[in-house]
């Protein structure tokens, strides 16, 4: 008769409970009978033969489990589908996935780009003071310089979080977690901002020490009721706005600290300049945004899910390591066709998203020949001009015109936009 061993007892696994006959016994020590009455509930353990006590299960007891718990999309900074350095960068543009940048009035030149710590291990916190190995962090260095700051200057790098996702958080109190290397050492600000700017949060973290990874913790109170206090997107246009600012003018200075005000968006007025020298940097790596008052241990998504979250928003036709406007064929569109008329044809391919975007997009085309220009698609081996047409969430067409030919070999690379 086969035995099955429970905590060290040798129980008897009785041939006729196997062949579904009941049994009488229902205890464990001794013999194990699994009988049709046990299975069913009418049976059952006596309580008796229960000893010990059950762990409580909360939240701190489940480990290893994803939540999505940070409403922040490439918090990261793994995902650069636009190129991973951009030089001069240009009023708006975003850089990392999700991650924007505003450099506006007199101020300096400034380049944005994926730190890696492949390159050096100072590009990132290190796993034992953050808990976590980050690949790459953002990173701003000042190539030109404005030591002068005029009033209207304003230089800020910011996120913008979709209103479905912001909708979990309204009314509750939140929590912005991360880490930060500057050289300047000093005050900063960071500002919360609802869709219509009319109500807005300012809070300060510090850098002590130049040049070094330092967390900040910032603990903001229930936001107002968005259905009647200020204008708040809850559906999937901005629901909130972060912006981390790099330097401020006093016209967007003398905020009220540490509680949501009806002004708009405001920095705080002990900011310091980050942009006063061709030394300076300013990092932030590992960002994440959950409910509650505390900030927990930065949350790891794997890459395939991240990168989907970040399509939503921003996709191309180009290998994934491939900036866009490169001359490239891999994954573009095509079209062939041979044994027609000699003339000049009107060509559309047909260019199919990879997930639903979050509205329709603005969708633009590039050649894949050399100058691999936007507005321009490669027929015959000529560089004519094109445009998308028939945008959707899912789907579009890039259509040109070819030179008079009898046949037809067309290829068009492609990038939709539906950021906020």
């Amino acid at each position: 008769m086969p035995q099955v061993d429970i905590d060290g007892l040798n129980s008897t696994l009785k041939a006729d409970v196997i062949r579904g006959q009941a049994s009488t016994s229902t205890k464990l020590g001794g013999d194990l009978d699994l009988d049709g009455n046990d299975i069913t509930g009418t049976g059952g353990i006596p309580a008796a033969n229960l000893t010990g006590t059950l762990p409580a299960i909360n939240g701190s007891s489940l480990t290893g489990i994803s939540t999505q718990k940070n409403v922040i999309i490439n918090g990261d900074f793994n995902i650069w589908q636009r190129g991973v350095t951009h030089t001069a960068h240009v009023n708006g543009e975003y850089t990392a996935d999700r991650w924007g940048m505003s450099n506006t009035g007199t101020v300096g030149v400034f380049t944005v780009a994926k730190a890696l710590a492949s390159a050096s291990a100072a590009n990132v916190p290190t796993a034992a003071e953050s808990g976590h190995l980050s690949a790459a962090s953002l990173k701003v260095d000042v190539t030109t310089l404005d030591s002068s700051v005029d009033a209207a200057d304003n230089v800020s790098l910011w996120y913008k979080v979709e209103g479905y996702d912001f909708a979990p958080l309204a009314q509750k109190a939140f929590t912005l977690s991360f880490w930060h290397k500057h050289t300047v050492t000093g005050t900063h600000s960071v500002a919360f901002r609802n869709s219509g700017n009319d109500r807005n949060y300012t809070a300060e973290y510090t850098q002590s020490v130049s040049n070094t990874w330092e967390k900040a913790t910032i603990n903001v109170s229930a936001s107002p009721d968005p259905l009647s206090a200020g204008t708040w997107n809850l559906a999937n246009g901005n629901g909130l706005q972060i912006l981390f600012f790099i330097m401020m003018g006093s016209n967007g200075t003398a905020a009220t600290l540490d509680s949501w005000t009806s002004t708009s968006v405001k920095c705080s007025d002990n900011q310091v300049n980050n942009t006063s020298s061709t030394s300076n940097s300013f990092m932030l790596a590992q960002v994440q945004l959950e409910t509650g008052s505390t900030a927990t241990d930065f949350e790891i998504r794997n890459h395939t899910t991240e990168l989907a979250m970040c399509k939503r928003y921003y996709q191309k036709s180009y290998p994934y390591g491939t900036d866009p406007g490169t001359v490239n064929s891999i994954g573009c569109g095509i079209f062939g066709i041979n044994g027609i008329a000699s003339a000049a044809h009107y060509v559309e391919i047909q260019c199919n998203l990879h997930t639903t975007m979050r509205t329709t997009p603005t969708a633009t085309v590039y050649s894949t020949i050399s100058p691999a220009d936007s507005g321009k698609m490669n027929i015959n081996g000529t560089n004519v001009t094109g445009a998308a047409i028939n945008v959707g969430e899912h789907a579009f067409g890039a259509y040109g015109y070819s030179p008079t030919a009898t046949s037809i070999d067309a290829e068009v690379h492609w990038t939709a936009s539906a950021e906020l």
